[in-house]
């Protein structure tokens, strides 16, 4: 092999091994991991059409065990004053919860299609809205169900009745930004607001189809979510990897982390909190759906000066 292509090889393998899955079951597992620990957790399967190949319906194969919770359909997210994809009532959470069999102290593993980034961000966003109740035992199986196919694991048609049980969220983590934070914060120095959707989106050449304007937060840096995964999957990159993309974070300043609906801004949390360690971190839960809606609020347009 020439030296070129050993430098080649190289950093491929930077950029394209597996990240860091905990043996302990931290926030991210790997597939050995689950299928030790498959009959001590409660996986809970939240795919759903986002990201969706052909033939990857639950009802066409899962995870042995596996809880459906379509992202989408479960209750995950809720519409609240005209704004999409809003943490639901914690009421309406737990009712969640206790219907797919979830008590406070299981340990539960999130599964997504791990198809693409964007797939990834239903797992994120959930593992979010659990930590934002106060569960404590919680983890995404790295490369979703995709990683579990390849790795020659089985899966089952059978769907999963779950016994339901008693949740109740101790609601401790302060995780969420609401907009009148947002609104008293956004320009000073001391905050660090983190936009993380597409460089289109961002400059305002695109937007959601539910926003109102296109543009973004004035004075917001951005990150797109997809720079921490591998071109095209749903792989995030090795630690040292994650850490050089997210350079641009501050490590001092509490970082406002936004999208357009929550989603994406989940994943930048997840990297940048549960993998990387970064203190104070939290979400804009209506992001630019409920910013761009107000039309007092300011938005900026074009490329950074």
């Amino acid at each position: 092999m020439s030296l070129r292509s050993l430098t080649l090889a190289a950093v491929a393998t930077v950029f394209i091994q597996p990240t860091f899955a905990m043996a302990d079951g931290g926030p991210l597992v790997d597939v050995d991991w689950l299928v030790k620990n498959q009959n001590s957790v409660d996986i809970i399967d939240v795919r759903s059409k986002i990201g969706l190949q052909e033939g990857q319906s639950y009802a066409a194969g899962h995870i042995p065990g596996a809880v459906e919770a379509n992202y989408l359909k479960a209750g995950w997210r809720t519409s609240r004053d005209g704004v999409v994809g809003v943490l639901p009532e914690t009421s309406a959470l737990e009712a969640l919860l206790s219907k797919l069999g979830v008590a406070n102290d299981d340990h539960v593993v999130l599964v997504s299609a791990g198809n693409n980034a964007t797939d990834f961000g239903s797992s994120a966003r959930v593992y979010w809205t659990l930590k934002q109740l106060g569960h404590k035992k919680i983890s995404i199986l790295e490369g979703g169900q995709k990683a579990w196919v390849a790795a020659g694991q089985s899966l089952s048609t059978k769907q999963v009745a779950p016994t339901p049980a008693a949740y109740k969220a101790t609601v401790t983590a302060n995780l969420i930004v609401p907009l009148d934070e947002v609104k008293a914060k956004y320009r000073s120095s001391d905050v660090q607001v983190l936009d993380g959707r597409p460089d289109k989106q961002y400059i305002g050449e695109a937007k959601h189809p539910k926003a109102a304007r296109a543009g973004r937060i004035p004075q917001s840096v951005n990150l797109d979510n997809h720079k921490f995964f591998s071109d095209g999957s749903a792989n995030l990159l090795n630690k040292a990897a994650l850490t050089k993309v997210a350079s641009l974070v501050s490590d001092d300043k509490p970082v406002i982390s936004y999208c357009n609906t929550g989603h994406w801004a989940s994943t930048n949390w997840f990297v940048l909190s549960e993998v990387l360690g970064k203190k104070n971190v939290r979400v804009y839960d209506g992001s630019m759906v409920e910013w761009s809606a107000k039309p007092e609020l300011p938005i900026a347009v074009g490329k950074d000066s």
